[in-house]
């Protein structure tokens, strides 16, 4: 059996959370590999698992991300989809939860992800000074993260 793990990422965080997920599948015993968006519907049709990560910016999901989700509806309703989120805040605010939840899925879970000063955009910048959020941090959680993909194994993931 394969698993595939599927990310949107705009400056690495998710791609990089999605790359500790598929070490830590591997590691388990299971056959994993990462994707990014842009050419993950061509290897589709070999996963018998499917794991999206999608980032959040400006309170709305990675737009690649979501279009990945809708354009390949009937290939993911098929196979077993866990989702994972990745943003600044705490925690995920519910109409996103209820954006991912129109995809059925098994399981769902939201990290916080890392900001780096080197990665993001002027705009960006600005948006992060006036939100007085910082522009360099990493808030993953990776012990969480390798839990959250090592509890995957549960639902029949080998």
């Amino acid at each position: 059996m394969t698993t595939l793990v599927v990310t949107a990422s705009k400056h690495g965080s998710t791609a990089e959370i999605g790359e500790r997920i598929a070490t830590t599948l591997n590691a388990r015993g299971v056959a994993t590999h990462v994707k990014d968006v842009s050419e993950a519907g061509q290897w589709l049709y070999e996963a018998d698992n499917v794991v999206v990560g999608l980032p959040v910016y400006r309170q709305a999901l990675y737009g690649p991300g979501k279009l990945f989700l809708d354009s390949n509806r009937t290939e993911l309703s098929g196979k077993p989809l866990f989702l994972f989120a990745v943003g600044g805040g705490p925690r995920l605010d519910e109409p996103l939860y209820a954006a991912l939840r129109q995809h059925p899925h098994r399981e769902m879970a939201y990290f916080r992800g890392a900001i780096d000063a080197e990665k993001i955009s002027f705009f960006e910048k600005v948006q992060l000074t006036v939100a007085k959020a910082p522009k360099d941090a990493d808030f993953r959680d990776w012990p969480a993260i390798e839990d959250w993909a090592s509890s995957l194994l549960a639902y029949g993931i080998s």
